[in-house]
């Protein structure tokens, strides 16, 4: 991930992406674009900015109208007391049109997420100790994953196990979760210690003939309807959600489903393998919040470092068969272990790494196309003129010391100008064509950009459309012009210089 983020940081193009991973968008955004109530609203910066952009938006839609309202309610009253008086009746009537108008533009406020919090049953208190694993070995045929492993947690502990993939994460979760047997080595539980293993597989594990209501009221044995309600509405299952057969479910309900029937009741230590898989931003706030509030100790496997953030108080690294423990966040393991650069990105050579170094032809390439003019003011018909006026200029001159030239000799040179010059008028012609378009497309382009980076501009879907439509026709009309520009200057100057030399 942090690869691909650095690969589409230095990437020139345009990327469009669609991600749950909020440290992703972090670090690889710069424009958000937020679908929501059949509407498009552009906000400038990463998804943090998003979310504080989004919030001061709202707050000022509100404020507006409220005085808006309030506008109205004056407007209301005039209407109300001088409507049948004679002598006010125009003004009466200017006003409840103002009023009607006012009610037409009556600002929109953005529905907001309704967000239910659900105080999870806490799990029985135990011991100081947790878990203490001895001189763990594990293997898999002639691969040695573990020789020797030692891993002991606290009550209370919320922690991360981290690493790439394929160094034994998953393997040591599930041995310290019981559902692996390690080769060799011990395993103790500490006092009243009981556990829950939560990976994909638990997602086949639900009945798929029950309703989403069954399966939690099955597990909740006591529980009134209300209680069942407000535990399913805390992961995202409102209205006639509740009535949904298991079997029509996404993977990303499914997985709602199975982590609030993990929390009906919840065992003191809770082992989860990628938690938030499936999960969308909304339901990955709920499960963080439900950890956050779990008295109970936490080791769990996740690609979501924001859910590392949100969460862990303690972070294992686990790589080559050894673990290191960092007791601290996630940022302090990225700073004692010399990675806290890598979550922001440099600007990097990653494009040119992967057409092949600056010294391929693609890069060549590149950098050809970056002598065609940005823009219209090229300039280009000086510089041809220059050359043609200093090339007739040379052909004029007789070398020192040479005989004068003959009537022949000027009349065969005016010739060889004359063909030249109507050999090269229309490349001229065309070129000074393509500047004044080119001049007039980027103009347009600007005004395009301008009324695109606006959100209200969204809100007439029509007009945006046209828009951006406009804008991917001009975006290809300028790419060509561009390109024919710089092969008819080329063709101009090779011409020039055939000409010259024939002369």
């Amino acid at each position: 991930v942090k690869w691909l983020e650095s690969f589409l940081r230095s990437y020139s193009g345009t990327v469009i992406v669609v991600s749950h991973d909020r440290a992703f968008m972090d670090n690889m955004v710069d424009r958000v674009a937020e679908v929501d109530n059949q509407q498009v609203n552009l906000y400038k910066g990463n998804y943090t900015a998003y979310l504080r952009q989004r919030a001061e938006r709202i707050e000022r839609l509100k404020q507006e109208r409220t005085k808006q309202i309030e506008e109205m309610k004056r407007l209301e009253a005039f209407v109300e007391k001088f409507r049948y008086k004679a002598t006010k009746a125009r003004q009466a009537q200017e006003r409840a049109a103002k009023l009607e108008k006012l009610k037409a533009e009556l600002v929109e406020i953005p529905e907001e997420k309704k967000t239910v919090h659900f105080n999870f049953k806490q799990p029985p208190r135990t011991g100081d100790m947790v878990v203490e694993a001895r001189g763990l070995r594990k293997s898999f045929g002639n691969h040695h994953v573990y020789d020797g492993l030692d891993f002991t947690m606290y009550r209370g502990e919320k922690v991360a196990l981290v690493g790439p993939n394929g160094a034994g994460k998953s393997t040591l979760l599930k041995m310290i979760a019981g559902v692996l047997e390690p080769d060799a080595g011990t395993i103790k539980y500490g006092t009243h210690v009981s556990k829950t293993y939560y990976a994909q597989h638990q997602l086949e594990e639900l009945t798929s003939g029950n309703t989403v209501f069954e399966e939690i009221d099955h597990v909740a044995p006591g529980w009134t309807i209300s209680q069942v309600r407000t535990l399913l509405g805390a992961f995202l299952f409102n209205g006639d959600d509740v009535d949904k057969r298991v079997s029509v479910l996404s993977g990303g309900e499914k997985s709602r489903l199975a982590l609030a029937k993990m929390l009906v009741a919840p065992r003191p230590l809770l082992c989860l393998d990628e938690p938030t898989n499936h999960l969308d931003i909304a339901s990955a706030d709920i499960l963080e919040q439900a950890l956050n509030a779990f008295e109970g100790t936490v080791l769990f496997i996740t690609h979501d470092r924001h859910l590392i953030r949100g969460v862990a108080n303690r972070i294992v690294e686990v790589k080559d068969g050894r673990v290191t423990n960092y007791a601290g966040d996630y940022d302090y393991y990225l700073y004692k272990s010399g990675q806290l650069d890598s979550e922001a990105p440099k600007e990097s050579s990653l494009v040119d790494e992967v057409m092949g170094g600056s010294g391929s032809k693609a890069a060549s390439a590149m950098k050809a196309v970056g002598k065609a003019p940005a823009s219209g003011k090229t300039g280009s018909g000086n510089t041809a003129g220059a050359s043609t006026s200093s090339g007739a200029k040379s052909q004029l001159t007789a070398p020192r010391g040479s005989a004068p030239k003959t009537k022949e000799q000027k009349r065969r040179e005016a010739e060889a100008r004359n063909r030249a010059y109507a050999a090269l008028k229309g490349h001229r012609k065309r070129i000074a064509e393509l500047d004044k378009q080119m001049e007039r497309d980027n103009a347009r382009m600007a005004e395009l950009l301008e009324l695109m980076a606006d959100p209200d501009f969204y809100i007439n879907e029509d007009a945006s459309s046209d828009a951006i439509a406009e804008h991917a026709q001009l975006k290809k009309r300028i790419a060509a012009a561009e390109e024919e520009w710089f092969v008819l200057n080329e063709e101009l100057e090779a011409e020039m210089e055939k000409q010259k030399a024939q002369a």
